[in-house]
């Protein structure tokens, strides 16, 4: 037998002690016991054991290796069977994988594994141990801090502005209280917001006025909105497991207790409050509005320095452009025309790559760590295993029955006899069922990534046809719903924005290069270029170019290309005939980009594609369950 091994522990396990290598030296030694050959070593650490194996990264690869043909191994060798996995959904797809491709598992603690139906039985009981041992403890965790919720305390975690934790590592003693530094800025920017009923304006004042955030950062018109319109001031409440993203059990209840709302102490007077509310309601205008001009990307696009750009235009009479809320020597606004056309052109060509979009679909497909289940096999195969156990149960209840008879047991003994005898077997019955059950929600969650799949391939052809010219406020919308993320990755290239220059225009217009003047290149092009008044035509075709790479002002051009006020009308009469005859021919030759004069930063763009939501028409978007990828 060929062996693997595979260890892992979770942080968890990590900060109390538990490392990889007693792990693998314990595996070693079953390999060794068995007379294996040993094949590799594959180690997740800090990975929690109730993440499927396709979100473990080592496991992943040992997946990878399985699906070779043929498989260089035999059988995964781990620690113990917690490492697997510590939930079902975790632990039985992986181990059902396997034996797709004739591997099986081996659990080193207990010298058991799945090559027999006896050891596969023994491997289940472990397995539903280890299941109900994490449930166990979870349910004293969450229990305690149910409580502690229900009675008004502070769970851990988010903190809400202007509020502070009082009381802070005191067990059930911790709670929330408004913090005293931060409510001068709170009073202050209802205050300034009531009376401008504008975001951006009452920000810019709160910095005017030194009036900082709690990590003492300048505001922005966004980072103010979300504090004064979040559930803490407007509500004066916290919620503890919101529905939306609270587990659910089978039976549609929340897994771990239902919300609590936690009452906080007011940071306004009911009448300031109500003015506030009254307030937002009348501003409520639609997505980043500045000047009547909508920001697609405002809020949604990180600098360098880990700020965020948001539209500004303080006069309304400017180019529009991005500027980052830290304001830092190194944050440069950023044209706001140009950095949105690029970003739609982007996210278009996402939407519309088949290819890769197959893939992603491909991967929603196999989200649920089903790629190498059949799950109607497993579902007949535990429903043959079900019927056995019931028939097992009944037989060993009518023989124990008898038996307790013939012992001179009267009836009430003979039956409480009997149910001591099943109950093994009835824990067993149980354990199968519960797997069955489990096996068809998985197979459930597979369809349902199917038909994401196809959405999401129906939506690549609508983004061809539905998505070229959208007006801002419909790109706005439609960057929210994909949860748009444009992250800048490097400074914007040479040049800065200035007067629109005809000759760069033209070259960028048509999508042109501009190439080297070599000697090769000019014996290309010698025969049509034209000659120049008072200059050699190569000198003025080269200064030409110049002008087209570098941007720089005609009468700033080196004076080996002669006077620019004359080499500009050059530039204009060769543009309608000439120039495009020299393109032509110097297409193949090697070139820049031309000069940018609205240059741009180097960003990445992610999307979290949601095409149940993006399916919709223009004005309304459909929502059916939503699967980021």
């Amino acid at each position: 037998m060929r062996a693997v091994i595979y260890a892992r522990v979770s942080t968890e396990e990590q900060a109390k002690g538990y490392g990889i290598g007693a792990g693998v030296k314990r595996c070693m030694r079953h390999i060794e016991k068995k007379d294996w050959f040993f094949v590799a070593t594959f180690a997740d650490e800090g990975v929690s054991g109730s993440l499927p194996w396709d979100e473990r990264p080592d496991l992943t690869r040992l997946m990878e290796m399985a699906r070779q043909e043929p498989c260089p191994f035999d059988v995964v060798v781990v620690p113990e069977g917690r490492v697997i996995g510590r939930v079902d959904k975790a632990y039985y797809p992986w181990v059902w994988g396997l034996e797709k491709y004739d591997v099986f598992v081996a659990d080193a603690k207990l010298d058991i594994d799945n090559t027999t139906d006896d050891g596969r039985d023994k491997m289940r009981e472990e397995a539903n141990y280890a299941f109900k041992e994490y449930t166990r403890t979870r349910a004293r965790t969450q229990g305690g801090m149910q409580e502690h919720a229900e009675a008004g305390g502070y769970t851990g975690g988010y903190v809400p502005w202007p509020y502070e934790v009082a009381n802070m590592g005191k067990k059930k003693e911790s709670r929330l209280v408004v913090d005293p530094a931060g409510l001068p800025a709170a009073r202050r920017g209802r205050e300034l917001f009531v009376r401008l009923r504008n975001w951006d304006q009452s920000a810019d004042l709160l910095n005017a006025e030194q009036l900082y955030t709690q990590s003492g950062l300048p505001w922005t018109g966004a980072n103010l909105r979300a504090r004064l319109t979040g559930d803490a001031i407007l509500r004066r409440r916290l919620i503890f497991r919101k529905a939306s993203k609270a587990k659910l059990a089978r039976d549609g209840t929340p897994l771990h207790g239902a919300p609590v709302v936690i009452d906080l102490p007011p940071v306004f007077t009911d009448q300031e409050t109500e003015e506030l509310k009254a307030a937002i309601k009348l501003a409520e205008k639609g997505p980043a509005l500045n000047r009547g001009r909508v920001y697609p990307i405002s809020g949604r696009f990180t600098c360098l320095c880990g700020g965020t750009y948001t539209g500004w235009n303080p006069t309304g009479k400017r180019t529009a452009k991005y500027r980052c809320n830290r304001g830092g020597p190194q944050c440069k606004l950023v044209p706001a025309d140009a950095i949105e056309k690029d970003v739609w052109r982007r996210v278009r060509a996402k939407l519309s790559d088949f290819d890769r979009l197959k893939k992603v679909a491909a991967d929603w497909v196999t989200a649920a760590a089903s790629r190498d289940v059949n799950f109607e096999d497993r579902i007949r195969e535990l429903d043959a295993r079900i019927e056995r156990q019931r028939k097992v149960v009944k037989v060993t209840r009518s023989v124990a029955v008898s038996e307790a008879v013939d012992r001179g047991l009267d009836e009430a003994e003979a039956v409480a006899a009997a149910t001591d005898a099943v109950r093994p077997l009835n824990k067993q019955l149980a354990d199968l069922e519960k797997l069955r059950a489990d096996t068809a929600q998985w197979q459930t969650e597979a369809a349902e990534a199917s038909m994401r799949a196809d959405d999401l391939m129906e939506l690549a052809r609508a983004a061809q046809e539905r998505f070229g010219r959208m007006p801002l406020d419909k790109q706005a919308r439609f960057l929210a719903l994909l949860e748009a993320e444009v992250t800048m990755t490097g400074p914007a290239p040479r040049g800065k924005a200035g007067a629109r220059c005809s000759l760069v225009a033209w070259f960028r217009e048509n999508g042109f290069r501009v190439p080297t003047l070599t000697d090769g290149a000019w014996g290309q092009v010698r025969d049509i270029v034209p000659a120049a008044p008072g200059r050699d035509p190569r000198r003025a075709l080269a200064g030409i170019l110049e002008k087209a790479r570098t941007g720089v002002a005609w009468s700033k051009l080196p004076a080996e290309f002669g006077d620019g006020g004359a080499l500009r009308k050059v530039a204009l009469e060769w543009m309608p005939e000439v120039l495009p005859d020299v393109m032509a021919r110097l297409s193949d030759s090697p070139g820049e980009e031309p000069f940018d004069p609205a240059p741009i930063p180097l960003t990445t763009v992610r999307l979290w594609v949601m095409p149940e939501l993006l399916l919709g028409s223009d004005e309304h978007f459909h929502a059916r369950a939503c699967s980021p990828a």
